[in-house]
């Protein structure tokens, strides 16, 4: 059987192992400065996503991704398109409640958009209380950061937006598409800030604030993509895909546990 969801007939869902875990990747549209594709989220996510099915085949469902998110602090780049909070929310759990109905009983929202992060974790809660199934929120950088700071090249501050990270794995994966001729170094971390660590892999900000990315960014870009390339963008692919793939079996060896209304 398929792990492609969308390739399934309704006969196959029906008679699925309704314990695979369903992943269901939710990205952006959006500027990742003159280098890249407003699709890197996507594409990238979709990567991370496929390669858990080709290493797992018989334990996961990959669902079509939803490639808008949360974003509209974006806009002032054209390109962009935004899906105000609420309206994600609802979407993604009309997605996870139609799971439900179908019997599936593990689902992974794994974003690959940074600001989606706090929409998935909501719409994950929301999820378990309305169903009481397990459904799991995670943002697949966050899984192999380790790994990445031991793979990367550019300094702290360099992983955080169309930097190296990113740059490096869409190289990797269509190089034709990524001109780092046109990439310019934005790093923008500061290192005497103790709370607004900007970089991805170096442990992320224990406090957030989201300007307007025109502000803060000339281009898009928040890193260093200059020093990305292909073959650093397939090791921290592997490794995205290998700690995605150890959460995918954390989720399955999970117990389904029963509420207990203490009224």
């Amino acid at each position: 059987m398929t792990a492609d969801y969308g390739k399934l007939t309704w006969e196959q869902v029906r008679d699925a192992d309704k314990d695979r875990v369903v992943i269901l990747n939710v990205s952006a549209t959006e500027d990742h400065g003159p280098h890249m594709p407003l699709d890197t989220d996507t594409v990238l996510g979709m990567a991370v996503a496929n390669g858990v099915a080709e290493a797992a085949p018989d334990e996961v469902f990959v669902m079509p991704a939803i490639p808008y998110g949360f974003n509209e602090h974006h806009k002032d780049f054209p390109g962009v398109i935004w899906i105000q909070p609420e309206t994600l929310i609802n979407f993604v759990c009309d997605v996870t409640e139609s799971l439900a109905h179908h019997g599936f009983r593990r689902i992974l929202l794994l974003n690959s958009h940074g600001s989606n992060h706090p929409i998935l974790d909501l719409a994950a809660r929301k999820t378990v209380i309305r169903t009481g199934i397990i459904c799991v929120s995670a943002s697949y950088w966050n899984l192999c950061s380790d790994r990445i700071q031991g793979l990367r090249k550019s300094e702290v501050g360099g992983i955080a937006h169309a930097g190296e990270f990113e740059a490096a794995m869409y190289k990797h994966l269509h190089p034709e598409l990524v001109d780092l001729d046109k990439a310019e170094r934005q790093n923008l971390h500061d290192p005497d800030t103790k709370f607004f660590n900007l970089d991805l892999a170096a442990g992320g900000g224990k406090a957030m604030l989201m300007r307007w990315w025109s502000s803060v960014s000339p281009d898009g870009t928040m890193g260093d993509p200059t020093v990305a390339d292909a073959e650093t963008g397939k090791a921290f692919l592997e490794a995205a895909i290998e700690e995605t793939t150890a959460l995918v079996r954390e989720i399955r060896a999970l117990p389904i546990l029963s509420r207990r209304d203490h009224h």
